[in-house]
This record gives C-alpha cells, structure tokens and sequence, in this order.
C-alpha cells in the first residue's frame, strides 16, 4: 500500500535524516495515514537531542521550546507545528510527573508509549511496529503496552485516554484495560485541572462519547473525577458544541465554583458558566445577544437542553438576522428633544432602548427618536 505523507513533513524528516539523526513520524500520524483519516498534526521522534534540532532550524523557522526539558523542541514550517521529540525513556513516574533519559534505543522509546496503536513508527525505510499495532488497529482493539495497570500507575491521565481512544478505534473496551481504569478510579482525584480539562474536552463530542460516559457513570468514575454524578439525559438532549456548556449539563448536580476549580477555569470561562446558569425559563436571549453576538446560540442549546424547551423557537425570531446590532440613540439625542439634564436622560434612553431590544433591534435611528420623543411628549 503506498503511503502519502505531507511534503513538507517529509521534508523535515529529511533534514533530519541527512543530518545524521535517525528519525521517524509517530503516533496519531502514522495511525491515520494507515486508517486513511485526516490528520493535522505531525510528531517526529528523533535520535537528536534538542539542541541539535534548535541548531538544525533556529535560523530558518519559527521554534517553541516550551517542552525543551522533556526533549520536545515544536517547529513551524509554512504554517505547521511539528514535534520534534528525541528518543527518551521515562523515569521517576508518580502518576502526575515524569522524568525523562535519553536513549538511542528505538525500542525503549515505543515502550513507553500507553497504547500499541500510539506506538507505530514509519520513515523512507518503512513502518516500526514492536507491538502489533498494525494488527490492533486492523482488528479494531485499543490494548495497553504491557502490563495495563502499570501503566495507569505511571500516569493516571491514560485512564481517560484509553476511554478516548478505544471508543474512537475499538469495537469494545478491552477487558483488561477497563479492569487497570477501574481498579485505579481513585488516582483521577489526584490529576491537574489543566490535564483532566484538556483531554475531557477530546473525549466530548465523537461517536463514541456516550459509550464512554456510561462506563464512567457505571464505574463511578464520574464522582471520582468530577465529584458528581452524570446526567446522560441532559448530555443526549444537547445539540451544541461547546464543551464546557455541555460538561455543565452533565453535571447538575454540583456548584459551579466547584467545576471552576476542578478544571482550573480561567476567569473567561468562570464568566460564561455563570451566565449559563442564570438563565431563566422564559429566556428570550435578545439582551444576551447584544452582549456576546452569535456565540449564544451555544447558550439557546443549553437552555434547551436544561429546561426541556424547543431552540428551533428561539431561533426563529428575527434578531437572529441582524448582525452586530447598536443601540443608535445616546444621550445627546435625548437633550436635544428638549430633555433637562441629569439622570432622567439616562432613564429616558433606557426606556427607548428597550423598546428597540424588545423589537429585534430593527428600528432605525428615525424610529428610536420619535419613540423617545414620545416618552418626552405623551
């Protein structure tokens, strides 16, 4: 079967190939080539070490060395991130650290992969596969390398990897995988809120989400993680894509300052939590949109979902139509009717704004004085 690779990844590896280093793609790129599914992202592993990667492409390409300490140095060529990763074994795991050695060993590399379809290695020589991961991903079966639950001990985090992966690649959950997740339930307490946020954002919305969110719910592994149970009623009602509205929505069960910590949310995301629970029954979404525009379809979801109502209601009104909408009246306008100064401006504006918001913000500049006027003149 032949294999089409970017050129430009090709490239990269064959700067460092003819550099002297020995390197190869792996991973979710060599994975997707072979099931034929898009792809974005390119990992090298390379038996170069980060300064000879920086002395290859410093000069020419823009560099992340964020992950320098674990032999990860990321290279941007025409508009690509490439991860560029010597050959390591890890060391001192605790479950939520590690410690990296170096190793010319391509063996010792794969071996401290988690999953054999995560292990597959491929450059102008052909593919590596010490696990049959070739095999696995042809059988549809996500299984760890060696010993499941030394793994899981290495870094509780490949709990909800396996659950992710093997509801994307597998038919079934591997059974002594699920029994290393279950077994080991109580280390997900102990990760990150940045960790357990970014890889629950990738287990939401794929075709396997609910299968893995009942093995959760039935493994009590949502209150371990979450410190609550799911609501699989809520999660099927929602139609929108954003993840945290929807992790909202599973859990509603627990406070929001709870979830805030848990995930370590930023104050943005604090902000549009709390918007979505100060939502009321009779929510008509018009001041909603004035505020954040477009994205609050994402809370009309929501809504939906929560209180069981019809979104294709909501979005049949017409404000939806008008694009960036702006009140056209200040305070001015209203002095200029013949308004005294002082707050009754304020109130007097108020009242013709809500008069435009409660008429889809249509009303034009001519329409929004002579109401005000009115208000002015009964």
């Amino acid at each position: 079967m032949d294999y089409h690779f970017n050129e430009t990844a090709l490239h990269m590896l064959q700067v460092l190939n003819q550099a002297g280093f020995e390197s190869w793609f792996v991973g979710g790129c060599v994975r997707d080539i072979i099931l034929k599914k898009p792809f974005n992202d390119y990992d090298i592993a390379t038996r170069a070490k980060p300064a000879d990667v920086i002395g290859l492409f410093s000069k020419k390409f823009e560099l992340d060395q964020k992950g320098r300490r674990y032999g990860c140095v990321r290279v941007c060529y025409e508009g690509i991130w490439y991860d560029i990763t010597s050959l390591r074994k890890d060391v001192n795991q605790d479950g939520r650290r590690t410690g990296i050695v170096y190793t010319d060993d391509l063996k010792e590399d794969a071996s401290r992969r988690d999953f054999t379809v995560n292990a597959l290695y491929w450059n102008q020589n052909g593919f590596v596969d010490f696990f049959n991961g070739q095999q696995d991903l042809a059988e549809h079966r996500v299984r760890f390398i060696g010993d499941a639950s030394q793994r899981v001990h290495e870094d509780y985090l490949r709990i909800l990897r396996f659950l992710r992966f093997s509801s994307r690649y597998a038919d079934e959950f591997d059974v002594e995988g699920v029994k290393a997740c279950y077994e080991n339930r109580e280390f997900l307490r102990y990760l990150s809120g940045e960790r357990v946020w970014d890889e629950w954002q990738k287990i939401l919305f794929q075709s396997g989400t609910l299968r893995i969110l009942r093995l959760m719910a039935e493994s009590d592994m949502d209150m371990t993680l979450f410190g609550g149970k799911f609501d699989l009623q809520h999660y099927e009602a929602y139609q929108g894509n954003d993840s945290l509205l929807l992790t909202r929505l599973l859990l509603p069960f627990i406070h929001n300052e709870h979830l805030v910590q848990r995930l370590s949310l930023d104050f943005k995301e604090k902000m549009w939590l709390k918007t979505a629970d100060g939502l009321f029954p009779s929510e008509n979404f018009r001041e909603l949109y004035l505020k954040y525009g477009g994205s609050v379809k994402e809370l009309v979801w929501y809504w939906a979902a929560k209180y069981k109502k019809n979104a294709q209601e909501i979005f049949q009104h017409s404000f939806w139509q008008v694009k960036d909408p702006q009140f056209p009246l200040t305070g001015q306008d209203i002095l200029n009717l013949g308004c005294q100064p002082g707050p009754i401006v304020g109130d007097y504006l108020e009242r013709a704004r809500l008069w435009w918001v409660k008429n889809d913000f249509i009303p034009s500049y001519e329409d929004c004085l002579n109401y005000a006027k009115s208000l002015l003149n009964p």
